[in-house]
């Protein structure tokens, strides 16, 4: 059992070594060309990764009951990926306005608003569309931000992700208490910190309902909001069929007081779940989750 793990885990390093090699020449690449290569790619890591396969598919039977189509979502995810990461390639090398021309922002005031109050502000999101662009186009706007984000010690993929997050002008804050230390204090000066909330990595979140079914998610976006009264903006990247791009960004997450601490966390945490799933429902093909969300009774995962 040990040596099959240890032998799908290689496979899948194996895999995106090649896509970190892949992507030396990315950047040099018209826009049309790197996405019909993503698209190929993708479907090739499809095609040869039938453990991932697996867990995706796992994820997206929660919202769709037709095999045929949670199969093609599976494969779209694949394709998102792969899109995702050219675009990060890309992002440092786009002017203000040719970022611009490619995003459409919907509730832009909401984060405006909740920037001027300075207590700091909490954008709250999932691995949707492609946050990396949001960040971007943010970050052009004048809102700097640190994204709180997977230790990226841990493969050279995710090494090779956070070099590049950092060339675009995110500052990385590795998940763990180092990292809420310093989101605590980037909020107590008027800053904003990037929280994706879908994923529970550190296995010590919450336990709510996710489409229906009980699961953990990372408590760190209402922990942060209840220590420092920062706002929590829900913010969301959508990829749309011509590979521009929508930001939806929800009015902030007003925290609901229910008197003891445990339940006020576990309560706005299904607020803001519930939040997470109408995007994630529309757009399952763009939860460009690869790991296991929900757990089974047996706690194995499914």
């Amino acid at each position: 059992m040990q040596t099959n793990i240890l032998s799908q885990t290689r496979k899948i390093d194996l895999i995106y070594r090649v896509i970190r090699l892949s992507a030396l020449g990315a950047s040099l690449l018209p826009m049309r060309l790197g996405y019909l290569l993503a698209d190929c790619g993708g479907y090739v890591i499809f095609l040869f990764s039938a453990r991932r396969r697996c867990i995706i598919g796992n994820n997206i039977r929660r919202m769709e009951a037709d095999e045929r189509r949670v199969q093609q979502k599976v494969c779209c995810v694949f394709r998102n990926s792969l899109k995702n990461y050219f675009d990060l390639t890309k992002l440092s090398q786009f002017r203000f306005q040719n970022l611009e021309g490619t995003v459409t922002i919907e509730g832009w005031h909401h984060l405006e608003k909740a920037m001027t109050e300075a207590r700091g502000t909490i954008i709250a999101s999932a691995h949707l569309g492609n946050f990396e662009v949001a960040a971007q186009v943010l970050a052009t706007r004048g809102i700097k931000m640190a994204i709180i984000v997977e230790p990226y010690d841990s493969t050279s993929f995710l090494r090779n992700i956070a070099k590049l997050r950092q060339r675009n002008g995110c500052r990385i804050l590795p998940v763990g208490m180092g990292a809420m230390k310093d989101g605590l204090q980037i909020l107590r000066h008027g800053g904003a910190v990037v929280v994706v909330c879908d994923r529970d990595v550190q296995g010590n979140g919450v336990n709510i309902k996710f489409f229906g079914e009980e699961t953990s998610l990372p408590s760190g976006a209402v922990s942060l909001a209840l220590r420092t009264g920062a706002s929590i903006v829900p913010v969301f990247s959508v990829r749309k069929p011509d590979n521009r791009f929508t930001i939806y960004i929800e009015p902030p997450l007003r925290l609901v007081d229910t008197g003891n601490r445990n339940d006020i966390v576990k309560t706005n945490m299904e607020r803001l779940a519930a939040i997470m799933e109408r995007y994630i429902r529309q757009y399952p093909e763009q939860w460009v989750v690869l790991e296991p969300i929900w757990r089974n009774q047996e706690g194995k995962f499914n």
